[in-house]
């Protein structure tokens, strides 16, 4: 499963672009986590999408971005029989899912899998009660996937949108902070490093220089709205 977590204001700048890209190979697998139903994308089936009108409005909050995480990981349980892997995504990332594919062919969705990009260059260091270990989490800007096991076990911490939601403010951290304090301290289960995915953040990708060089190996890149066209015509033209 692909769970692609957007918003009815980037529906023009961002998931147009997505949808004539990557996800239109692979759009059986799509689906969406929005505030509204996307009237000018018409190709989105009305089960593809998962709505999130009870997040509150501030798009980057800390409560609202785990609101609607948590709604991710309800779309997901929706579906569960279907999908062993769960890969969830914001709308600036473009994916190359032949990659992502052969990556994750090559491991077993029965073993619990936290795959993705380390945020930060270390471990984050965490010293209040409980569980003061330092920890290592992945940014969902760059994408992360979970195997059907890990979510399996992740289940009593991510079927209720206020359980997951409180849990981020009672521990004053942003939602992939803590997913993976929960993936880390709770399950005992560490990330699987994966430098094949990017966020918007890394802007030396896009040198010209190393661009054309690494492109066809990487599973994810996160752009911004003047690196549409770079990425369209490189990255896709085929």
């Amino acid at each position: 499963m692909y769970a692609i977590r957007t918003a009815s204001h980037f529906y023009y700048k961002r998931l147009h672009y997505l949808m004539e890209t990557w996800i239109s190979l692979v759009s059986d697998d799509v689906y969406f986590v929005t505030d509204s139903l996307p009237s000018n994308i018409t190709t989105i089936k009305a089960d593809h999408i998962q709505l999130t009108k009870d997040c509150p409005d501030q798009s980057h909050s800390m409560s609202s971005l785990c609101c609607k995480t948590a709604h991710s990981f309800l779309l997901y349980h929706r579906f569960e029989h279907k999908y062993e892997w769960f890969c969830h995504f914001d709308d600036d990332n473009y994916v190359n899912s032949k990659n992502l594919k052969n990556y994750l062919s090559k491991l077993n969705s029965s073993i619990p899998y936290y795959i993705g990009r380390n945020s930060w260059n270390t471990s984050l260091n965490r010293r209040k009660n409980p569980f003061p270990v330092s920890f290592w989490f992945a940014t969902l800007g760059a994408g992360i996937c979970l195997s059907s096991k890990l979510l399996q076990l992740l289940k009593p911490y991510t079927t209720s949108i206020q359980h997951f939601t409180s849990g981020c403010v009672r521990e004053n951290y942003f939602d992939d902070i803590y997913l993976g304090f929960l993936i880390n301290n709770f399950l005992n289960i560490t990330l699987t490093k994966n430098e094949q995915f990017h966020s918007h953040l890394e802007e030396k990708l896009f040198a010209k220089e190393n661009f054309m060089k690494n492109l066809t190996r990487q599973i994810t890149l996160g752009f911004r709205y003047q690196q549409i066209g770079i990425v369209k015509n490189k990255f896709f033209k085929n």
